[in-house]
């Protein structure tokens, strides 16, 4: 008999040693308020610094129809997150074999939109941006910077590397215009985790990461109209609404493995005689049971 199973003999004659399979968490980290929705600032040299703005968006006003000298319409007077939609099998996490965690998260976010003459519009983002230059009226709803997508409909990968842990947003692209999701990474070094176990291999090949998200919040401003030109002679053009807008979530990152926990318990079904002391004989019209 082993001392464990002496031990749980000792404690309750009917208790035994039960062996739970768990996740064993070996380090944790936690970033609170972090800006997964943004775009990188500029220079005047047209350099990005690295540093997180806001994402600008141009949203076309309600009524303005493209043209020489096109109507303004009626501008945006209110801006509301409707929803954040995660892609399927996200957040997901990868160990860098460089001794750190990176955390992706692929998302859409929905918008519900009200101008000024009491129009209510759905905006997915990023599935209805474009740049002013490869505007389609099919699609195409708001623009962003030549920053965010260049000229050539490109999306632009968009930095935060002053400070560690570094991130960057990428509009995930299926060519001109067929932007599905935003794609949000952060690389975290093991070192800013807590409880860090140096003594255990964190590149192990078991060792797996959870990520939990929670307390979405959303910033977003309304500044003004303006003319957009939608081509290099600036002879098309419409009338849009400069919005900012930024989310921000706390982001949970827990690295751990799968293990086995040896407890002194007793399990809620043992054997038969559990079952027959809870439920009672069914009879031919009795619903099914443990008993059955």
């Amino acid at each position: 008999m082993s001392e464990l199973d002496s031990k749980c003999k000792e404690i309750v004659i009917d208790l035994k040693k039960i062996d739970i399979f768990a996740k064993y968490v070996l380090a944790k980290t936690e970033f609170k308020d972090t800006e997964i929705l943004f775009q990188e600032a500029y220079n005047e040299n047209n350099v990005g610094t690295g540093e997180k703005l806001p994402l600008r968006l141009l949203i076309i006003n309600h009524n303005s129809v493209p043209g020489p000298t096109p109507d303004p319409g009626a501008e945006v007077r209110c801006v509301k997150v409707y929803k954040r939609l995660i892609a399927d099998g996200y957040p997901l996490n990868t160990i860098i074999c460089t001794k750190k965690s990176r955390v992706t998260i692929r998302y859409q976010v929905i918008l519900v939109v009200e101008y000024e003459d009491g129009f209510v519009d759905i905006i997915t983002l990023p599935n209805n941006l474009s740049n002013p230059f490869q505007y389609n009226p099919l699609t195409t709803k708001a623009f962003v910077d030549s920053t965010v997508i260049n000229a050539a409909g490109v999306p632009v990968v968009q930095h935060q590397n002053i400070k560690v842990p570094y991130e960057t947003l990428t509009i995930v692209s299926n060519g001109v215009n067929d932007y599905p999701w935003f794609d949000y990474n952060i690389t975290i070094p093991f070192n800013m985790f807590d409880k860090y176990y140096k003594h255990f291999d964190l590149c192990h090949q078991e060792l797996e990461s959870y990520v939990l998200l929670r307390c979405l919040k959303s910033d977003i401003d309304i500044l003004g109209s303006q003319l957009v030109p939608l081509n290099l002679d600036n002879t098309l053009s419409v009338w849009a609404t400069e919005v900012s807008i930024s989310l921000y979530e706390d982001i949970i990152d827990k690295l751990g493995v799968d293990s086995d926990v040896i407890v002194c318990g007793a399990t809620e079904f043992d054997d038969d005689k559990d079952c027959d002391r809870d439920c009672h004989k069914p009879s031919c019209c009795d619903k099914p049971s443990c008993c059955d």
